[in-house]
């Protein structure tokens, strides 16, 4: 039961009126959450935690909320609303913060559902039977609906992310290399002027280096926790058992992770989703969140990156993609550095040249001791597109469907290059994990001196 300290909160009219909100001009731009004291709002402690019961108050359409709080502990949430007299809910998860702020998308929001009324909020603590709590505000918000595909660019890269996938990395295009895409005995391949390199018409110069084919595909956070337990029964992928394991681009029937929340400007995106459990039907969306933040500079994509689970299943030690990373096929020869030297100009760079598909190799892992490799044609000079994830040396690689594809779009096909960053570790409820990955493009010597200068 949540032991309540002090009670405080704000509901804010917001709105000039209730049909005038689908209007565009009255998107709203400002989110913050007034802080006022309670007002005739009518609530009730019960067994299963603190609830307070709005009555089905109206205040003009809305999409996004925000909720302030105080917790010592992690939180769930739940909040009932109306859509068109219909009542639905929905669950949310706050961390432990002395002046917390949460805000989330409905779910309906790629759809542009809105809704008209709030019947009731409930806070639940998970991890510990008692929580000291306060509710310090609330606030309703009508956003613009975004195009589920969302890109930033400057002079050197164009990168975009798609909402239906949770909002992972599914375009990147190198504008400055000259990147075609070209035709060979039917075959196709991509490099920098392929056109001269191959004596032949390029099929396509805005090429995508992103393999964008499936939700598991992408540039992507993915983690793997526990197998069947009492708490947790493993779903199916294909005929092999699966672990929990939450995937930010969605799960294996392509359905999509639930987008919480969207920031954009001019160098950034920020994207919060709550993933799907991948062997899982949609049903069974995770009680977790992921974050990322996008942005471009100096020929280099920085992702930030940061997780929380909150599902309370049972800890377990694993190996974690740190992210996974799928480029297109074409760029199918793997190059790394795996001297003793490293970051010393030690021009000794390893080819793979006959990579195949990972789980048929064994899952090979490579040791890049400069904590980069990347995929790039089958030239020592050809164009690529590389990783660098700091302090991780340990590289599982590997090409599927080698040599077959033959499309004009190869991010749209099936055959896929692999990269992750392999580091096995403790998976953990209720303990945020955070890391950060640079992606660059160019010949392997450019992607090299690119990633020298955040090493």
């Amino acid at each position: 039961m949540l032991k309540i300290l002090s009670v405080l909160f704000s509901f804010l009219m917001l709105f000039p009126s209730y049909l005038l909100s689908f209007l565009p001009w009255n998107f709203e731009t400002e989110f913050d959450i007034n802080t006022l004291e309670e007002d005739g709002i009518v609530f009730e402690v019960s067994e299963d935690g603190l609830t307070y019961d709005f009555g089905g108050y109206e205040n003009g359409w809305y999409n996004y909320y925000g909720i302030k709080y105080k917790s010592d502990a992690y939180i769930k949430g739940t909040l009932t609303y109306l859509v068109y007299a219909i009542e639905k809910s929905e669950d949310f998860f706050l961390e432990p913060s002395e002046n917390g702020e949460f805000y989330s998308f409905l779910d309906g929001y790629l759809n542009n559902e809105r809704a008209s009324g709030v019947l009731k909020l409930e806070f639940t603590p998970l991890g510990k039977e008692e929580a000291d709590f306060e509710l310090l505000g609330i606030g309703l918000f009508n956003r613009e609906v975004y195009d589920t595909e969302i890109y930033i660019e400057n002079d050197e890269h164009k990168l975009g992310i798609d909402l239906n996938w949770g909002g992972a990395l599914s375009y990147l295009e190198d504008k400055n290399s000259s990147v075609e895409a070209v035709k060979v005995n039917g075959i196709t391949k991509v490099d920098s002027n392929a056109s001269k390199r191959y004596n032949t018409n390029a099929i396509s110069r805005n090429v995508n280096l992103i393999n964008a084919n499936d939700t598991g595909r992408l540039v992507q956070q993915s983690y793997y926790g526990t197998g069947d337990c009492a708490q947790y029964e493993g779903g199916f992928y294909g005929e092999n058992k699966w672990n929990y394991n939450p995937v930010q681009g969605g799960n294996q029937y392509n359905d999509a992770a639930k987008i919480v929340d969207v920031k954009i400007t001019d160098e950034s995106i920020y994207i919060k989703c709550r993933p799907l459990d991948w062997a899982k039907e949609k049903e069974y969306i995770t009680p977790s969140y992921m974050e990322a933040t996008y942005s471009l500079s100096e020929g280099l994509v920085k992702a930030s990156c940061r997780f929380v689970d909150y599902s309370g299943y049972p800890e377990v030690t694993t190996t974690q993609e740190c992210p996974a990373f799928y480029c297109i096929e074409p760029l199918n020869r793997f190059v790394y550095y795996s001297g003793d030297k490293p970051w010393t100009n030690d021009s000794e760079l390893s080819y793979e040249n006959d990579l195949i598909f990972w789980p048929d190799a064994g899952y090979p892992n490579f040791s890049a001791t400069e904590n980069w490799s990347a995929f790039i044609g089958e030239f020592d000079d050809s164009f690529g597109i590389g990783l660098y994830v700091p302090n991780e040396a340990s590289f599982l690689a590997g090409v599927f469907s080698r040599g077959n594809c033959t499309t004009n779009e190869p991010a749209k096909e099936s055959p896929t290059s692999y990269i992750a960053a392999v580091e096995v570790y403790e998976f953990k409820s209720f303990n945020p994990t955070e890391y950060s990955f640079w992606l660059s493009t160019g010949t392997a010597d450019e992607i090299r001196n690119n990633f020298s200068t955040v090493k």
